[in-house]
């Protein structure tokens, strides 16, 4: 290691200046001290620095400001972020900007800043690898900056004991980063647990995070642990948080500052150590401001948040996404491994993506099963993600086979005096496709229904319990259909699709055990 290190110690508190000074010289290295933002800018044009420790808050700069400077005059410069408690998320959000690493006020183990200086000299930070394979779990970044920027930031996080929040729309991999902050921390030979808080009523809900003693109520036949409880040691992360009733945020939060809880019913205090990384496709600070979510509970966990570019932001990316869903589905299936074509990558490409990474793995699964050569081309694509004017084409050709059935041959017919003809009525799907609620679908259906009993022939006789039995079928069928769009609208999430349907998550199960 060179001994004629340059050191840049930026700090308002001349004490923090004197200790690193005193700290970097007695090993060799030089330093240069700054207390504003004004002396900072000074030095970096008269000096050349390997490292810099900066001060996040300055009277006329702060630390961020600084960083981008560095490293726009002197890339090879690693940052070191000093930061205290309350600064925390300023101090990750300037990891994502290129700082080396951050370290809190006041400095006590002075062990621990000596292998992180010493660190900065000698590893230079490594940008992410695209696909990251970590403890079993695959974790694709892509080349997208913010991306990497996102996983170079939780790389540096994971092993801080802090809260993590973790902000992304739907499908778009939370959990499968909260996994990754997992597999790379200090907790990582521990158990990681998860718990949906939208797929539970508010007193599951309690039950399911702290456990009950026996007999706490109707059905409690013995102590339940909850996953608070398995979690000890290790992680807990806290899907759809946003769902948790203003009861159940209140506990959370008092778990989150004392580590300590009661379990429903109970009356002994259960300590624990875990590490809470939540999750939400909610913008919570909105949530704050409507009062459906604790403003305390919402700054205790936005210590360290992170937010998951949507896929459309990383549409570059996408080829090496469907790379891997493939190979991965054709192992799993014992298929032939596949490839897109041109045109269908160009759709796919166009393709919005409101489910984000989730919906792409469910596209190529069915683009998988319903393609039957070695190439998957556009008509192989589910519905959903071809263009809106293919759609609406294959809507006209319906509409055109209608007319074409309606239209009179040429040569005469026969036909019964009492059934006269007449013009063919407009196209069923075509009325129907754009209705949504009931008072506008049952004019339709009574009309279909007149015009069905007036072309009946009844007199020629009528296969009554088989046309019974196929209608019932036909609507079994079709509300099996409804749930499933909704569910694929939802991406299996049942609570979601629920509302969607305008049913509680309860008849939605009885109807999918149906």
């Amino acid at each position: 290691m060179p001994t004629t290190a340059q050191f840049l110690v930026v700090d308002d508190d001349q004490e923090v200046c004197n200790f690193f000074t005193y700290l970097l010289k007695s090993k060799g290295y030089q330093v240069e001290t700054a207390n504003t933002g004004r002396e900072t800018f000074a030095k970096l044009k008269n000096f050349q620095f390997d490292a810099a420790l900066v001060d996040l808050k300055l009277p006329d700069s702060d630390g961020i400001a600084i960083l981008k400077q560095i490293k726009e005059q002197q890339p090879e410069c690693e940052v070191i972020i000093i930061t205290g408690y309350s600064t925390v998320k300023s101090a990750i959000e300037a990891i994502q900007y290129g700082a080396f690493d951050y370290v809190e006020k006041p400095f006590v183990n002075i062990e621990e800043m000596e292998k992180l200086l010493e660190k900065a000299l000698s590893v230079r930070a490594q940008p992410p690898e695209s696909i990251i394979e970590e403890a079993g779990l695959t974790f694709i970044v892509g080349e997208n900056p913010n991306m990497r920027r996102l996983v170079t930031a939780a790389r540096k996080i994971a092993k801080k004991n802090i809260t993590v929040l973790i902000q992304g729309e739907t499908g778009s991999g939370k959990e499968v980063l909260a996994r990754y902050i997992h597999a790379i921390s200090h907790r990582s030979d521990r158990p990681f647990l998860a718990c949906n808080c939208g797929a539970f009523s508010e007193s599951l809900l309690e039950s399911e995070l702290f456990g009950h003693e026996k007999g706490s109520f109707t059905g409690a036949t013995a102590r339940k642990r909850g996953i608070f409880e398995l979690a000890h040691k290790g992680t807990l992360f806290l899907d759809e948080i946003d769902s948790a009733s203003l009861a159940i945020q209140v506990k959370l939060l008092r778990v989150l500052e004392t580590g300590e809880f009661l379990r429903v019913g109970g009356e002994s205090i259960c300590k624990v150590d875990m590490r809470v990384i939540a999750a939400t496709n909610a913008n919570l600070a909105s949530k704050v401001e409507e009062s459906y979510f604790r403003e305390d509970l919402f700054y205790r966990l936005d210590v360290a948040s992170l937010v998951i570019p949507p896929l459309r932001e990383r549409v570059d990316d996408l080829p090496l996404f469907l790379n891997y869903f493939l190979e991965r589905e054709s192992k799993i299936k014992n298929a032939p491994v596949k490839r897109f074509s041109d045109e269908a990558l160009a759709v796919l490409k166009e393709h919005s993506w409101p489910g984000n990474i989730r919906e792409l793995k469910n596209t190529v699964s069915q683009a998988l099963l319903l393609s039957s050569g070695p190439l998957i081309t556009v008509a192989d694509l589910p519905q959903r993600v071809k263009p809106k004017k293919q759609a609406v084409s294959v809507i006209e050709e319906i509409n055109i086979e209608d007319k074409k059935q309606a239209e009179p041959e040429k040569t005469t017919i026969t036909h019964e005096p009492d059934v006269p003809i007449k013009a063919a009525p407009e196209s069923f799907i075509q009325k129907i496709k754009l209705q949504q609620h009931q008072e506008e679908l049952l004019p339709i259906l009574m009309q279909f229904e007149e015009e069905f009993l007036q072309t009946l022939q009844i007199k020629k006789g009528f296969d009554f319990n088989s046309f019974n039995e196929s209608f019932k079928s036909w609507g079994n069928d079709l509300n099996k259909k409804i749930i499933q769009k909704a569910l694929e609208e939802t991406y299996d999430n049942q609570v979601k699709a629920a509302e969607l349907l305008g049913i509680t998550p309860r008849a939605l199960r009885y109807h999918l055990k149906k």
